[in-house]
């Protein structure tokens, strides 16, 4: 009985989730599938008998969470054994170990005590599931998809306490009405066989009116800080060109032809509207030869229209994505974001930070049995090496300033202010991590702008599942995030979340938008990142500890008293 129907209620579990995040039937998600999608587990877990059972049961919710709604990883060049199922595995065993600490409120020793411990099980529940999302997302390993958190992408009213707890305050309340729903539907099934039920259903009051102030403050807050007036101090006359070619795949020069088709296109629309560009951007890997050795490459090719000149034609700076050399005696190369100025210069680049683990960051590829075996299997030797800097690009703009509702009123002698935006380009991602643009927000970005190549997935759903992990960046930041990918979404987000402008998928175009940027704004979770998990994890630990020294002391009395 125990395989068949614990094991259903996980499967059950893993459907609801997979089908809460942004999938092929609901292309942005399905929040109220998200606020159910845990009852199931929770009611697997307070059934179990073991310790043993429960690691099993979340092994298997977090492996099939996981290949329900990232299969698309399969399509990564060639990378499927690694990319799907080593993620898969490791997945699945974060969660199976937090599964331990899951049932601890469950267990045949602690199912007995008073009536306040529901309370405690009722809050335990998502505090542990939080601190399984934030350990799955952090590190080499990292993969901050397949959460709760991701499902708000259409509620953004819900999303707005990012800029407070990050995206774990979303996750919590989600996971927080699971357990409130989960623990009232035990209590109905179970009501006849509770000796303390009295003291049981005020607990579970408590903890019922405690969830419903916290998502009342939540809704609040939210409509404040989504419908409040925002006014840009700048803004950014942007081409972004989404050529819709896998570029891992796709001849080079034809992607450059491509490009400069589009970007002709943007460029002319702003002209019709008597406005200048002040910015190209090309998505992830559209150069696949290795800067700055390629230099006299692209002054010839392609022949039609040769790169640099063509650059210094338009006499616009440009982000494009290519390849960077580090260091070539040891085969160090980054993913990078290249900027050329308006004269065709190569001017620097940012050099991609986190790195997706055994696809772009493999370890001990020093070795050559790696490399062969890497490139036995993918077609290539060496992965990316990770960037160490918080580069920004200062990008002069057409455009006059907006009035600031600040003032500074100086006596000394400064030099004329200058109409520039400082502008961060992490890429792919690089913006599902909020440490890589903690960092970049501290070097003084006022916009952020990704670039992204995600259409080797083939799928809506990767598309939209990145496109929800990164506009949390918007809000935690309170900074406008673009997006300029090769297939999809190209868009870019409001530090309230909306979509000013974006493109459809799969499609060859270019998206001209004069991109607003506002006042940069210190907020908590810039300031302190990830303090919510962390939080939970020491209050978990101290309630641990509290609970092994009261039953040491209470086994000590009756030992004493026999």
């Amino acid at each position: 009985m125990f395989c068949f129907l614990q094991v259903f209620s996980v499967f059950f579990s893993s459907v609801l989730l997979s089908l809460a995040i942004p999938n092929e039937i609901f292309k942005t998600g399905c929040p109220v599938f998200a606020l159910f999608a845990l009852i199931p587990l929770y009611i697997a877990i307070s059934r179990t008998e073991s310790y043993r059972q429960s690691f099993f049961l979340s092994f298997l919710h977090g492996g099939l969470v996981h290949l329900f709604s990232s299969f698309w990883l399969k399509n990564f060049q060639g990378m499927a054994l690694f990319t799907l199922g080593a993620s898969l595995l490791g997945t699945a065993f974060i969660e199976g170990i937090l599964g331990w600490f899951l049932y601890f409120p469950f267990s045949k020793k602690n199912r007995n005590l008073p009536g306040l411990f529901t309370l405690i099980r009722v809050f335990w529940f998502p505090t542990v599931y939080v601190i399984y999302e934030w350990c799955k997302s952090t590190g080499f390993l990292g993969y901050p998809w397949g959460t709760l958190s991701m499902s708000a992408f259409s509620w953004p009213v819900m999303m707005q306490i990012a800029d407070i707890t990050g995206q774990y305050g979303v996750s919590f309340i989600f996971a927080l009405f699971s357990s409130v729903t989960a623990q009232g539907i035990i209590f109905i099934q179970e009501r006849n066989k509770i000796i303390n039920l009295k003291e049981c259903v005020f607990s579970y009051l408590l903890a019922s009116k405690t969830f419903f102030i916290l998502l009342g403050l939540t809704l609040v807050y939210g409509v404040f800080q989504y419908t409040r007036p925002r006014f840009p101090v700048k803004q950014v006359n942007t081409v972004m060109v989404q050529q819709n070619m896998d570029t891992y795949r796709t001849n080079e020069l034809d992607a450059i032809k491509v490009s400069q088709l589009l970007t002709d296109e943007g460029i002319k629309e702003f002209s019709s509207k008597k406005q200048k560009t002040d910015l190209v951007v090309w998505s992830e890997g559209v150069l696949n030869r290795r800067w700055p050795d390629s230099h006299g490459y692209y002054l010839t090719h392609p022949e039609e229209k040769p790169l640099l000149k063509y650059i210094k034609e338009k006499k616009v700076p440009f982000i494009i994505g290519g390849a960077l050399i580090l260091n070539w005696e040891k085969h160090k190369y980054s993913n990078a974001a290249l900027l050329f100025d308006k004269n065709g210069e190569y001017a620097g680049a940012y050099s991609k930070i986190h790195l997706v683990p055994f696809a772009e960051a493999i370890p001990f590829v020093d070795y050559e049995p790696v490399r062969n075996f890497i490139k036995k299997i993918a077609g290539f030797s060496y992965g990316w090496t990770a960037g160490t800097k918080n580069t920004v690009f200062e990008i002069p703009l057409s455009t006059p300033k907006n009035a600031s509702i600040n003032e500074i009123i100086s006596l000394e002698k400064k030099p004329a202010e200058k109409n520039t935006v400082l502008v961060a380009a992490p890429i792919c991602f690089d913006d599902a991590f909020g440490h890589v643009f903690r960092g970049l927000f501290s070097a003084g970005t006022e916009l952020f702008m990704n670039i992204t190549n995600d259409s080797w997935s083939a799928t809506q759903s990767a598309e939209y599942q990145h496109l929800a992990v990164a506009a949390y960046r918007a809000i935690e930041f309170r900074t406008t995030l673009a997006r300029c990918t090769n297939s999809g979404v190209t868009t870019v987000i409001s530090p309230s979340g909306k979509e000013i402008a974006s493109l459809p998928l799969f499609e060859q175009s270019h998206l001209s938008v004069s991109i607003p940027v506002y006042e940069r704004q210190v907020t908590v979770a810039s300031q302190f990142g990830d303090w919510l998990p962390v939080t939970f994890i020491v209050l978990a630990t101290l309630f641990l500890i509290f609970c092994k020294k009261n039953d040491e002391f209470y086994c000590q009395s009756r030992f004493s008293v026999l």
